[in-house]
C-alpha cells in the first residue's frame, strides 16, 4: 500500500468517526474505504465527495451512510457524493434494493411517471436492465426521457454501465389508470397555468389602467435616433415610435420573450426583450399595439429574422403628441368630401376611424362620399351613433352629359347644299382663358371637295412647353416672326363669311375662337357650328371611341400628321362629308334638326365629370340609392355613370356639389369663358374648392401654369359663388387620416400600374385636416372669406341635411309573384317523386313545419332565388355546392338548393318508393346503413338521411333570416 492511499484511508476513517457511523458496520463494509477527492464550492455552499469502497454496499448500509454524512455537515454545506467499487461483482438482489431510491432521485418528471417506476421491478440480465411498460407509446416516451437519467444514477452509485431497455407488456387496466392519472395531472397543471396567467393579466391590466406610464428598466434620457439611420449594428442607441404589433411568448427555459414592431414613420424595426423573472411578465404584457414608447438597447443582426433587431434594455411609455382641432366649438369645419376603403383601391383609412377622429375634434358632422357606391353607409351609421356625430350620406358620382349639342347656333340650312369651314386650332394649353392659339388652319368644303384653305401660325409671346412641342410638332423657331393672334383671327373671321363652321370636339375649338374674338373686341361667333365628335357618337354608337384618328381609320381617310391643324382640318373635312351622307340617309336634312338627336348615342361613354351628391332627406336618400343602382346596371362603362337627365329626374332631396378638379366647374374655370362657367355652375347647389396642394398635379401636367394661376382659379370660383349666390365650400377630398398614411395609398395606387391614371402624377396630400389647417390652406383669401368657405358654409350645408337612417330596421325581402306557392309545389313535387304519392308521415310533417315558418316569415322568395341560382349554374355546366346550416332544411333539399337530406336515417326504394326510417337514434347517418334490397320489389334501396333538426337553420321559432351560402365552380 502506498503512502498516499494510506493517508486517504485514514481520512475516510476520521470522516466515519465524525459522522458517528456504527463501528460494527464500518468493520464489516467500510474498513478499506478511501476518499479520492473532495470538491468544495464556497459560493453555492456545496461539498462533493468521491469515495472508493471494496464491494457494493447493501442498501441499508448505503442509506445510513447517506443520511449520516448529510446530517453531520448540514450546518456548513449541502453534501453529495459519488462511489466507485474495486470489486464490480454485482448481486442483482442488491441492485434491486436500490431501485426505489434511484427512482426518487430522478428530477423533472411528473408524479405519475415516478409512481409508475416505483411499482416496477426491473429485470437484470448481465449489463442489461429491462423495465416493463404497458404500451408502445409509453415505451417510446420512457426510452426517450429515462434511459440516460437512470443510467447516470447507477453510475454515480458505482454500479456497472447498464443498458436500459423497455419491454411492452400490455395491461388495459393499468394503461387506463395511467391515462386517467396523466389527464388529471395535465388538468391540474393547466388550471394552475390559467390561474397564473389571469393573475398576470390582472396585474398588467391594473398597470395599464393606472395613471403611471409603463417603465421597464431605467428612465431614458438619451437623444432619440431616427430609425431610418440605423444601418448597422449598434452598441447602445435610443429610438421612439408607435408599436404596431406586439407578442409575448414563454420559452422552454421558462423565461418570457416580448417581441414588438415599432415605427417612427421614417422606418420600422423589430425589438426583443427577455424577462428576468416572473415579476417582469406583467410589464412585458403591458406593451401592446397602439402605444408609443422610447426604447434603449443594442442593435444586432438576428440570424432567425435575417435582419437588424434591437435587443432592448429599457422601455419607457410616452404619450404621443395628438393633433387637436383648436378652433372654438361653434367654429369648426365639416368635411364634405371623404373616401373610405370602399372607394375601390383608392382610400386606406376605415370609415369608423375617420368618424371617430371627427368626433374627437368636435366636428358636428362628417360626409361619406365614396366613388360611385354607398357600401360604407352601414359602418358610418353605426360609428356615428357610437361617437355622437351626424353622418351626411353621399357619393362622388361620375356625371355624363346626355345633352351635349351636335350643333350650335342652329339655323334652318339644307345640309346638302351648304359650304362648310372645317377648322382646327393648336394651342399652348387646354384653357381658353389662360392659354392662346399658336396655329389656326381651315379648309372650305363644298359638295365634298376642298375649294379653299386657310393656314397661319400665331405668336404666343411665351416659350412652348415640352408637352406642347411633343404633341403638335410645333417648335418655338417655327413661331418666330408669326403674326399676332388678333390679326390672324380678323383674317379668319373675314374668310369664313357666314358659312357653317365644323370642328372635331367643337366646344374646345370654338372656346378658343370666341375667347380670341372677345379679346379683340368682336362678339362671339354667330355662324352655325357642327361638332363631328358628337355627330359620330350619335351615328356610330357601336364604336369603342370616336377619336379623329380612329374615325379616319374606319373610313379610310388619310391623316398625315395628327395634332397639326391643317392636316386635322383636311381629315375632318373628308370625315364630315361621310357623316352628312349618313345623316341624310336618316332623313336629317337641315342643320336645326341635328340636336333632335342629342343623348341618343353612346353618351354614357363620354368622359365623365365628378360631382358630389349628398342626401338631404329620406326621399333624397332613396333617390340616391336609385341613381347608384341605375349607374351600375344601365350606364356602367369602366365606371358607374349617371346621365345628367337621370340626375335631374331624381334630384328631389339631393344636394349637388361641383366636385374636385375633375368636376365640370373647375375644368370650365380653367378652360372656358366666364359666361360658359356661369352657365355650368348654375346646375349646382354648392361649389367646391380644395387646398391648392390638392391641385399641384395640374401644374405637373402643364394644365395650369403655376401656383399663382391655381390660386387665381380658386379665387374665381369663390367670386363666381358670390355672383350667383351659390355657397362655396372648402373640402379636403380625404383619402386617409394622417399625413404619414399617404404611403399606404401610394402603394395601393402603384399596385394598379398603368390602369390607374393617378400613377402618371405625384399624389396630393389628402389627409383629414383640422379647421386650423384648412384655414391656413386658404390664407391667400381674405380672413373672412376663408372662414366662410371653410367653416360657415360647410356648417350650413350640414345643418340643412336631416338626420337620416340608411338601413331600415325591418326586413324587406325581394318580391316575386307566386313565390310562396311555387316553393310549396316544388317541395311536395320532389318529395312525392322520392317517397311516393302518399308521403310518409315523418316527411309530410317535416315539410309542413318548415313551410309554415318559411312562408309565414316571408322567406319563400329567398329560397326561390337560391333555387334559380343553383339551377342556372347547373344548366350552364357549373357545379354548385351549398355550405353551412342550409343542409338542415328539408325544403332546401326538395328545391334542390342542397344535396343534404336532414330527415332521420332511412332506406327508400327508387322504384316503388317504399321507405323505412330509423328515428330512434340507433343510426347516426343513412350513409352508414348496410346495403339492403327493397322487400316490396327487390330493388336496391337508396340510403339517405342525416337527422339534422330544422332549428339549426332558422332557429327555435323559425324566424331567423335564412343564410344560404352557395359555392359555384369556376372554369
Amino acid at each position: 500500500m502506498n503512502e498516499d492511499r494510506r493517508i486517504r484511508m485514514e481520512r475516510f476513517q476520521l470522516l466515519l468517526q465524525q459522522i458517528l457511523f456504527p463501528e460494527d458496520l464500518t468493520q464489516q463494509f467500510l474498513n478499506n474505504g478511501v476518499i479520492h477527492k473532495l470538491s468544495i464550492f464556497k459560493n453555492e455552499k456545496k461539498w462533493q465527495f468521491d469515495f472508493e469502497f471494496e464491494r457494493i454496499l447493501p442498501f441499508h448500509v448505503f442509506q445510513l451512510f447517506h443520511d449520516r454524512i448529510g446530517q453531520a455537515f448540514s450546518h456548513i454545506a449541502s453534501v453529495s457524493f459519488t462511489i466507485r467499487y474495486t470489486n464490480t461483482k454485482v448481486d442483482n438482489k442488491v441492485v434491486l434494493s436500490y431501485w426505489p431510491y434511484l427512482v426518487e432521485c430522478l428530477e423533472g418528471f411528473s408524479p405519475s411517471i415516478i409512481q409508475f417506476l416505483k411499482g416496477q421491478t426491473p429485470v437484470i440480465e448481465g449489463n442489461k436492465l429491462s423495465i416493463n411498460v404497458r404500451n408502445e407509446t409509453e415505451a417510446i416516451a420512457l426510452s426517450r426521457k429515462l434511459k440516460e437519467p437512470i443510467k447516470e444514477s447507477f453510475l454515480k452509485l458505482g454500479f456497472p454501465n447498464y443498458l436500459v431497455e423497455t419491454v411492452v407488456k400490455e395491461s388495459k387496466k393499468e394503461f387506463q389508470q395511467f391515462v386517467e392519472q396523466k389527464e388529471q395531472e395535465d388538468h391540474s397543471k393547466m388550471v394552475a397555468a390559467m390561474i397564473e396567467k389571469q393573475k398576470q393579466e390582472k396585474r398588467a391590466e391594473k398597470m395599464i389602467q393606472s395613471s403611471e406610464a409603463l417603465t421597464i428598466g431605467y428612465q431614458i434620457k438619451d437623444d432619440i435616433v431616427p430609425i431610418e439611420t440605423i444601418q448597422d449594428e449598434e452598441k447602445k442607441i435610443a429610438i421612439q415610435g408607435y408599436v404596431f404589433d406586439a407578442e409575448t411568448r414563454e420559452l422552454r427555459s421558462g423565461r418570457t420573450l416580448l417581441t414588438f414592431k415599432i415605427t417612427d414613420y421614417t422606418d420600422s424595426i423589430l425589438v426583443k426583450i427577455f424577462s428576468n423573472d416572473k415579476e417582469d411578465v406583467p410589464l412585458l404584457q403591458a406593451v401592446k399595439k397602439g402605444i408609443w414608447v422610447k426604447v434603449r438597447g443594442g442593435v444586432q443582426h438576428d440570424t432567425f429574422v435575417r435582419d437588424l433587431v434591437m435587443i432592448a434594455k429599457d422601455i419607457n411609455e410616452v404619450k404621443p403628441v395628438q393633433k387637436q382641432d383648436l378652433a372654438p366649438d361653434d367654429e369648426k369645419r365639416v368635411e364634405l368630401h371623404l373616401h373610405t376603403p370602399m372607394s375601390q383601391m383608392d382610400a386606406v383609412t376605415s370609415c369608423s376611424r375617420l368618424v371617430e377622429q371627427a368626433s374627437k375634434w368636435g366636428h358636428k358632422a362628417i360626409a361619406i362620399t365614396d366613388h360611385g357606391i354607398v357600401q360604407s353607409f352601414p359602418e358610418a351609421y353605426g360609428s356615428g351613433k357610437k361617437h355622437g356625430i351626424k353622418i351626411l350620406y353621399g357619393v362622388e358620382a361620375n356625371l355624363v352629359d346626355d345633352g351635349v349639342p351636335i350643333a350650335y347656333n342652329t339655323q334652318k340650312r339644307l345640309l346638302s347644299e351648304e359650304t362648310y369651314v372645317v377648322f382646327d386650332v393648336e394651342t399652348t394649353g387646354l384653357s381658353a382663358v389662360y392659354n392662346t392659339i399658336i396655329e389656326l388652319a381651315a379648309v372650305k368644303i363644298k359638295n365634298g371637295e376642298i375649294i379653299d384653305r386657310f393656314e397661319s401660325f400665331a405668336d404666343p409671346h411665351e416659350k412652348l412647353t415640352n408637352t406642347i412641342i411633343d404633341l403638335t410638332g410645333i417648335t418655338d423657331d417655327m413661331l418666330v416672326g408669326a403674326p399676332e393672334i388678333g390679326d390672324v383671327l380678323k383674317d379668319f373671321k373675314e374668310w369664313i363669311n357666314d358659312d357653317i363652321l365644323v370642328a372635331h370636339n367643337a366646344s374646345f375649338d370654338m372656346g378658343f375662337i370666341n375667347a380670341g374674338f372677345r379679346k379683340i373686341g368682336f362678339s362671339d361667333c354667330e355662324n352655325p357650328v357642327i361638332d363631328t365628335l358628337e355627330l359620330a357618337r350619335f351615328l356610330y354608337p357601336e364604336l369603342k371611341n370616336h377619336r379623329l384618328n380612329n374615325l379616319c381609320k374606319k373610313f379610310d381617310i388619310e391623316l398625315v400628321s395628327h395634332h397639326r391643324a391643317i392636316y386635322d382640318a383636311e381629315a375632318t373635312g373628308y370625315l364630315l362629308w361621310k357623316l352628312l351622307k349618313d345623316c341624310i340617309e336618316k332623313e336629317i336634312l337641315y342643320h336645326d334638326r341635328l340636336n333632335d338627336n342629342m343623348g341618343k348615342g353612346d353618351f354614357h361613354r363620354l368622359r365623365p365629370s365628378h360631382c358630389i351628391l349628398l342626401a338631404k332627406t329620406q326621399v333624397g336618400l332613396k333617390n340616391l340609392y336609385k341613381l347608384v343602382s341605375y349607374s351600375h346596371l344601365e350606364f356602367f362603362h369602366r365606371t358607374p355613370r349617371i346621365p345628367r337627365s337621370l340626375l335631374e329626374k331624381h334630384r328631389e332631396g339631393i344636394i349637388v356639389g361641383s366636385g374636385c378638379d375633375k368636376g365640370e366647374v373647375f375644368e370650365a374655370m380653367m378652360q372656358k369663358s366666364s359666361d360658359e362657367v356661369e352657365k355650368t355652375a348654375k346646375f349646382y347647389d354648392y361649389l367646391e374648392v380644395q387646398p391648392p396642394s390638392n391641385y399641384y398635379h395640374l401644374i405637373e401636367k402643364e394644365l395650369v401654369r403655376d401656383e399663382l394661376a391655381l390660386k387665381e382659379i380658386i379665387k374665381n370660383i369663390v367670386s363666381l359663388g358670390e355672383k350667383l349666390n351659390i355657397p362655396v365650400v372648402a373640402t379636403g377630398n380625404v383619402h386617409y387620416l394622417h399625413p404619414n398614411d399617404g404611403i399606404y395609398r401610394k402603394i395601393l395606387i402603384a399596385s394598379q400600374g398603368g390602369a390607374n391614371p393617378l400613377n402618371k402624377q405625384k399624389l396630393p396630400e389628402v389627409h383629414f385636416r383640422t379647421t386650423d389647417e384648412m384655414l391656413e390652406c386658404f390664407q391667400f383669401l381674405s380672413k373672412e372669406k376663408a372662414k366662410e368657405v371653410v367653416v360657415t358654409n360647410t356648417q350650413k350645408i350640414a345643418d340643412d341635411i336631416e338626420v337620416l337612417k340608411p338601413i331600415p330596421d325591418d326586413l324587406y325581402t325581394p318580391k316575386i309573384e307566386g313565390a310562396e306557392e311555387e316553393i310549396r309545389q316544388m317541395s311536395y313535387g320532389r318529395a312525392r317523386s322520392i317517397y311516393g304519392e302518399n308521403l310518409p308521415e315523418i316527411v309530410e310533417a317535416r315539410l309542413e313545419k318548415e313551410l309554415k315558418s318559411i312562408i309565414g316569415h316571408g322567406f319563400a322568395v329567398i329560397y326561390l332565388i337560391s333555387h334559380k341560382l343553383v339551377k342556372k349554374s347547373l344548366d350552364d355546366g357549373y357545379l354548385v355546392g351549398s355550405r353551412g346550416s342550409v343542409g338542415s332544411s328539408l325544403v332546401a333539399t326538395m328545391t334542390e338548393i342542397t344535396e343534404v337530406n336532414p330527415l332521420p336515417p332511412h332506406y327508400v326504394c327508387p322504384s316503388c318508393h317504399h321507405s323505412h326510417f330509423f328515428d330512434d337514434g340507433s343510426v347516426g347517418s343513412g350513409f352508414d346503413l348496410p346495403d339492403k334490397d327493397c322487400p316490396e320489389c327487390g330493388t336496391k334501396y337508396v340510403k339517405d338521411g342525416h337527422d339534422i333538426p330544422f332549428e339549426t337553420f332558422l332557429g327555435f321559432k323559425g324566424d331567423k333570416v335564412p343564410d344560404i351560402d352557395l359555392s359555384a365552380s369556376r372554369c
